[in-house]
């Protein structure tokens, strides 16, 4: 069986684990090969996470329950950004120097108690000269975190700390506060999350999957119920993905997956790029019963727009030969009619019978570096593939088999040592198959196993599970 990430390759740093809020269905975008490692656990212990904030997400209109801070700040509530759910608060700060945030009342934690804080920020590049995280007991400020330099510029970024309530006091509210520089600037924030204890849990509200209000909505703590399994009678998950404005599809390697015990892995190597999906996970007891379906969703990232390599050509067979490459032109498309007339005795009209038009086809040239050259013309080769540009290109994706392949033939492109040039025609394909599809991932198998550790023992010390060893440590 297949698997990801040779041992030999360069080691890339894991992008973010985004976990369902019921803590059992796990996902990893795995930036190398612009694909998802997606991982069951229905014995993963219950999360009993509980946020202290009230009003955490600004759904409701707000209210005493997110007092504001500083007297050159306004508020606004917003749609037209946010991070969880339909609306965040904006701040506009219109003095130089000034500070501007919000204070958010939350449920009274008392002396000796550590007290987590998260809250999702979205800054502009310039601006902005200091970022803090503040505990407060009414208006008096027990602590301060300056957390700017774990803000990116320019998109939603989570910023966190924790502090412990100290001897006679008591801390009944937490706040995000940023500092402007020479001039007015605004800046937003979403998702607030405080919670007692060592750990910060994943956002938590009762409008969430799995999550409950413990009061009114969006006015209330709020906190994570997760339905108990009985992971020994799970023998498959089935892993379902939901694209932007369309129904639900099965992922390839979970349709369904093996879970014995509970515990199953999927890899999904044909999301859509650059927009969110949504991942939803069911597990299927050994008499065919099925229980609650776990779901979370993430971003797959497309080529920035600059960038030259523009095209993702993926193998569904062999996805380690999958490759991003440059177009160098992409025909008009065209779509052929089906059609067939006939004269009519008597009448000026002739008679038509039509079907639907065929799938949008174009010709594509591509250009890639003379150390790609074999790797590409064995991808083209390969069977059925997969052609994904960035959203920006209004181009669907398309699975397809090539038909004529001319190239390689040189361009003179790529740096001094020059590029090669294939040309190919894609006309689109139903999607393939998915029923009790294998799991595979790139660059991982038995054998690249083989070769990489000697013994079952290294692999046993190597591994701490047989989920863990399907993805390569990722899971």
């Amino acid at each position: 069986m297949p698997m990801i990430v040779n041992l030999l390759a360069p080691q890339v740093t894991q992008p973010e684990r985004v976990v369902s809020p019921d803590g059992y269905l796990a996902a990893v975008v795995d930036d190398l090969w612009a694909g998802v490692v997606l991982s069951y656990n229905a014995a993963t212990p219950a999360d009993t996470a509980r946020n202290l904030v009230l009003n955490p997400s600004f759904e409701a209109a707000l209210t005493t329950e997110t007092a504001g801070y500083g007297t050159s700040s306004t508020r606004t509530r917003v749609s037209t950004q946010a991070r969880i759910g339909q609306y965040s608060v904006q701040h506009a700060i219109t003095a130089g120097a000034a500070q501007g945030g919000t204070s958010w009342n939350i449920q009274p934690v008392a002396a000796g108690v550590m007290v987590q804080f998260g809250v999702w920020v979205k800054i502009p590049a310039t601006g902005i000269t200091a970022l803090e995280l503040w505990w407060r007991s009414q208006t008096t400020t027990l602590a301060t975190v300056p957390v700017l330099a774990t803000a990116t510029p320019g998109e939603w970024a989570y910023v966190s700390g924790s502090y412990t309530v100290a001897a006679g006091k008591t801390c009944d509210r937490v706040a995000v506060v940023a500092t402007a520089g020479a001039g007015p600037v605004t800046w937003w924030a979403d998702a607030a999350m405080a919670e007692t204890g060592p750990v910060l849990h994943p956002y938590v509200d009762g409008n969430q999957p799995g999550c409950v209000w413990d009061g009114t909505p969006n006015a209330s703590t709020s906190r994570r119920v997760t339905t108990p399994l009985n992971p020994r009678m799970i023998r498959k998950v089935r892993i379902m993905r939901t694209d932007p404005g369309a129904a639900p599809v099965p992922v390839r390697s979970g349709d369904p997956a093996w879970a014995i015990g509970g515990v199953g892995t999927a890899y999904d190597h044909e999301a859509p790029l650059g927009v969110a999906v949504i991942y939803t996970a069911t597990p299927i007891y050994e008499d065919g019963t099925r229980g609650p379906q776990s779901s979370l969703a993430v971003t797959v990232p497309a080529p920035a727009p600059g960038q030259r390599k523009d095209l993702w050509i993926k193998s569904l067979d062999d996805p380690g030969l999958s490759t991003r490459v440059m177009i160098t032109s992409w025909s008009e498309k065209s779509a052929a009619g089906r059609q067939s007339s006939a004269d009519v005795q008597g009448a000026a009209y002739r008679a038509l019978a039509y079907d639907v038009h065929g799938a949008e086809t174009a010709e594509v040239a591509i250009d890639v570096p003379p150390e790609a050259v074999e790797r590409v013309r064995d991808l083209l080769r390969s069977g059925v593939l997969l052609a994904q540009v960035r959203p920006g290109y209004l181009t669907p994706d398309a699975y397809f088999v090539p038909g004529d392949i001319s190239g390689p033939n040189p361009t003179g492109r790529l740096g001094s040592s020059g590029g090669y040039g294939f040309v190919f025609t894609v006309e689109p394909l139903a999607r393939p198959a998915t029923a009790d599809q294998p799991m595979r991932l790139p660059n991982w198998s038995w054998d690249i196993l083989a070769a990489s550790v000697p013994t079952w023992d290294a692999v046993a010390d190597s591994y701490a599970s047989w989920a863990s060893l399907s993805t390569n440590g990722v899971t």
